[in-house]
């Protein structure tokens, strides 16, 4: 791969999240209190924090780590 095809995979990565951030905020509704993910109550700390919170302290850490990590190694 040379640099340009880098550069346009880049763009293209960058691109996405950002899309992926507009939906996101497109779907402004307060949260319903229960982790989508384990089903478990969300923090109060973390609702008064974050009324739209989706995930639970403990997800959301998960969700953080996987999302760093593709972006450090890219998509697998």
């Amino acid at each position: 791969m040379d640099d340009i095809d880098l550069a346009a995979e880049r763009t293209d990565m960058l691109n996405a999240a950002a899309i992926q951030a507009v939906l996101e905020r497109t779907e402004s509704v307060l949260s319903t209190g229960i982790c989508r993910a384990c089903n478990e109550e969300i923090e109060a700390e973390r609702l008064a924090a974050n009324p739209y919170a989706k995930h639970c302290r403990d997800c959301a850490d998960e969700a953080e780590t996987r999302a760093r990590q593709a972006r450090r190694c890219g998509p697998r």
